[in-house]
């Protein structure tokens, strides 16, 4: 399975996702943070609402560029959002799923 990971982490960072790498020495999963698209992205909030948390579905598959999915997938693994920012999602891959 590691080198099923290398190989699309490898596509993946030819394709300008460097900020995704394995999870410390543990060959199942990579996870790190990617850039949204621009319809996904958000103003960040401003005044007395910065302090307000925002409700959102943190775990859209749409947030997942579709570039990166279609890399994962080809391989037969599964890329999960888990989180988001105003201009970026934090992703894992994993071999089942989270």
């Amino acid at each position: 399975m590691a080198n099923e990971l290398d190989s699309i982490l490898d596509t993946l960072r030819s394709k300008g996702y460097d900020s995704v790498t394995r999870i410390y020495d543990w060959s199942e999963e990579a996870d790190g943070t990617v850039p949204l698209s621009k319809e996904q992205r958000r103003e960040p909030q401003t005044g007395w609402r910065r302090f307000l948390p925002r409700i959102e579905n943190e775990a859209d598959p749409e947030l997942v560029p579709d570039d990166l999915r279609s890399v994962v997938e080809e391989h037969g693994w599964t890329v999960q959002p888990l989180g988001r920012e105003d201009e970026s999602a934090y992703i894992i891959i994993s071999k089942d799923g989270v």
